[in-house]
């Protein structure tokens, strides 16, 4: 994981006109993670996703519609 100034860094040096590899090698950091923050303006995480809840009917319900 990298900092919040790895990540100002790389949004920096892309604004100032460096191609991604030129970013890459001067950030120490592989070219996919470049493009992942390069235009990121909301660096705060994401919410895990929730999962499906289902009834506590639902073993019964055949049982109930038959």
């Amino acid at each position: 994981m990298i900092g919040m100034t790895d990540k100002n860094s790389i949004r920096l040096l892309w604004r100032q006109g460096d191609s991604v590899a030129e970013v890459e090698r001067k950030t120490g950091v592989s070219r996919d993670t470049v493009y992942k923050y390069r235009n990121m303006d909301d660096f705060s995480p994401e919410p895990p996703a929730r999962r499906a809840q289902g009834s506590k009917l639902d073993p019964y319900r055949p049982l109930i519609e038959s």
